[in-house]
C-alpha cells in the first residue's frame, strides 16, 4: 500500500498555499465526485471552512494579535490532521488516475520506506 505525504514544510504562507492547492486539486478527483465519505472527512463546505479558519487566524497573527497566533497553531493542526486522514483515505480508496493527479499537485509525495540495515557490513580484507 502506498502512503503520501503533505508537505508541510516552510513557513504559514507556505503551508496556506499548499493547503490551498491540495484541495483544488482533491475537489476535482473523480474519487471526491463520485465515492467521498462526507460524515468522517468531511463534505466540501466543511474542508474550505478549515481552510478559511486557518487563512483568518493566519491573518490576524500577522498583525501581532497573540490570540489569533495561537489559534493559528491550533488551526493548522486541525488542517494537518484533516490532510492526513484524506490522503490515508486516497491511499487505500483512489485508483491510479487519480493518484497520479494527486502527486503532480506538486504538493503531495509519495513516502518512502528506507529498510533499516540490521546487520553490521562486513569489513574488507586489505
Amino acid at each position: 500500500m502506498d502512503e503520501f505525504k503533505f508537505n508541510t514544510t516552510g513557513t504559514d504562507a507556505r503551508y496556506l498555499a499548499n493547503a490551498n492547492m491540495f484541495f483544488a486539486v482533491l475537489y476535482n478527483l473523480e474519487i471526491f465526485k463520485t465515492a467521498w465519505p462526507e460524515e468522517k472527512l468531511g463534505s466540501q463546505s466543511c474542508l474550505q471552512q478549515a481552510t478559511e479558519w486557518f487563512k483568518q487566524m493566519f491573518e490576524g497573527g500577522l498583525t501581532g494579535n497573540r490570540l489569533h497566533i495561537a489559534a493559528r497553531k491550533t488551526a493548522r493542526q486541525d488542517l494537518d490532521l484533516r490532510i492526513n486522514k484524506i490522503l490515508h483515505y486516497l491511499a487505500v480508496m483512489a485508483d491510479e488516475k487519480d493518484v497520479s493527479v494527486l502527486l503532480n499537485s506538486g504538493v503531495v509525495t509519495r513516502k518512502t520506506h528506507k529498510r533499516a540495515r540490521r546487520s553490521a557490513k562486513p569489513a574488507v580484507a586489505s
